[in-house]
């Protein structure tokens, strides 16, 4: 499965670029790890916002999560869970890491050029 992607670079003049390459059903999945590392912070901060969110019902998780069975090298099964691009919007606006909020500013003026 073609994931798409999204990077956050910070330019030495302190401009922000935010580059986003869609997957072939047109959003990004990402797991909880790639989250966190996208905005620097920790996985338990974007696990505590995800429950929260579905808890809420702000999302239907079943609708902007997907899983994948494999295999580890020691035989052992696991699921991969990832999150839509969606959820990545919606936790940008929950957290407060410096990454988020230049995300955020970005979605808005995506949206407002729209």
């Amino acid at each position: 499965m073609k994931r798409g992607t999204i990077t956050i670079r910070n330019t030495n003049s302190d401009n922000i670029h935010i580059y986003i390459e869609l997957s072939e059903d047109g959003t990004v999945w990402m797991t909880k790890n790639e989250i966190a590392y996208l905005f620097n912070v920790h996985r338990s901060s974007v696990e505590a916002n995800l429950k929260s969110l579905f808890k809420s019902n702000g999302l239907l998780e079943k609708t902007v999560r997907h899983e994948e069975h494999c295999i580890q090298p020691n035989d052992r099964k696991c699921i991969v869970e990832y999150f839509n691009l969606e959820v990545i919007i919606a936790l940008s606006h929950r957290m407060d890491s410096y990454p988020c909020i230049h995300f955020r500013q970005w979605v808005t003026k995506q949206v407002a050029l729209s």
